[in-house]
């Protein structure tokens, strides 16, 4: 019995429905493939260390491994001082990856090293153009321009990275370290107290407020700020710096034989600079110590034979006595 000709209709509509329910569904589970594929892609790129991808371009996950082993690698020369094979080993991470914001941050330090400072910008800006909701890149950048005696550029650099985190203890360092620069020690203290007021532990911070504290002829608050630092450290941990500036401070305060003792100990932790040596001579000759006072001035001079303190005060040796003269400062 033939079928009506609407059931024919009918049949190749039912057809043709289901063919373009079908395309619909195919079309709807590619759409949802794709995205759990660029969703595996972010997460695994976050994984190997490709943190900011480039809407431009979006790298294969090998070419991301290969970065982020790259950068590792990098990583490791810094830590072992080999310099010049972190930088090989990052600039070739960044190659590999141009949207790895680690691996142009770390390639950043290592030019700063070199004292490339103006490259390690350009890296660093770049990390910023793709990652700009990092406070840490904000002062980076910010520490190079400083360095390059852009001090306005820093502050503003500064600003920046504390409308993202107000609580981030490095921006208000930053802050500190423009204003010592332009010759305001009481405002650079206050940003400084502000930075350990968030990060009490940060070790280069409490020794830059013994800095100002001793711009500013404070000696008992520099010497309290130091010992805080000390407090902190293991015995025979102590930095260079701290000791040296402790000496300075009780030579300030009129206490020489605790000076010589901690300039004698910032000696033997590192090589000492001529300051450190300039300093000890210093020390010795106001205890009455000239004849070690004298080898530690010709110790200094054999270092830099210009160091302009150092010459002063072996011409003093020579013709003066301690008490013609003031202690070091």
């Amino acid at each position: 019995m033939p079928r009506p000709r609407h059931s024919k209709m009918r049949l190749r509509e039912t057809t043709v429905c289901r063919r373009e329910k079908s395309m619909l569904a195919r079309v709807a589970l590619e759409r949802v493939g794709m995205r759990v594929a660029l969703a595996a892609l972010l997460i695994g790129a976050a994984c190997c260390g490709c943190r900011t991808l480039s809407g431009r371009y979006s790298p294969k996950p090998q070419t991301v491994a290969t970065c982020r082993e790259l950068t590792e690698q990098g990583i490791s020369a810094m830590d072992r001082g080999d310099w010049k094979r972190a930088e090989s080993l990052l600039a070739r991470a960044v190659k590999t990856c141009a949207v790895d914001v680690d691996a142009r941050r770390q390639y950043a330090e290592a030019l700063w090293h070199r004292g490339a400072l103006r490259e390690a910008l350009t890296q660093l800006e770049e990390a910023r153009r793709l990652l700009n909701t990092d406070p840490a890149l904000a002062v980076r950048a910010g520490e190079v321009y400083q360095a390059l005696g852009q001090s306005g550029r820093a502050a503003q650099l500064a600003d920046e990275a504390l409308r993202l985190d107000p609580k981030f203890a490095p921006a208000w360092a930053l802050h500190g370290n423009v204003a010592e620069s332009t010759g305001n020690p009481r405002r650079a203290l206050a940003h400084y107290q502000r930075a350990l007021g968030y990060d009490p532990h940060n070790r280069d911070v409490a020794i830059q407020v013994a800095e100002v504290y001793r711009q500013l002829n404070e000696p008992e608050r520099a010497l309290l700020a130091l010992q805080a630092v000390e407090d902190r450290c293991t015995p025979g941990s102590e930095p260079q710096r701290v000791l040296y500036l402790e000496g300075l401070a009780l030579a300030a305060l009129g206490r020489n034989d605790e000076a010589v003792g901690r300039l004698t100990r910032a000696t033997t932790v590192d090589r000492p600079s001529p300051e450190i040596l300039c300093a000890l001579a210093e020390a010795q000759w106001a205890t009455g110590d000239s004849g070690s006072a004298q080898t530690c001035v010709q110790q200094a001079l054999a270092l830099d034979p210009n160091h302009a303190a150092s010459r002063a005060l072996s011409t003093r040796l020579a013709t003066q006595t301690p008490a013609d003269v003031p202690l070091a400062r």
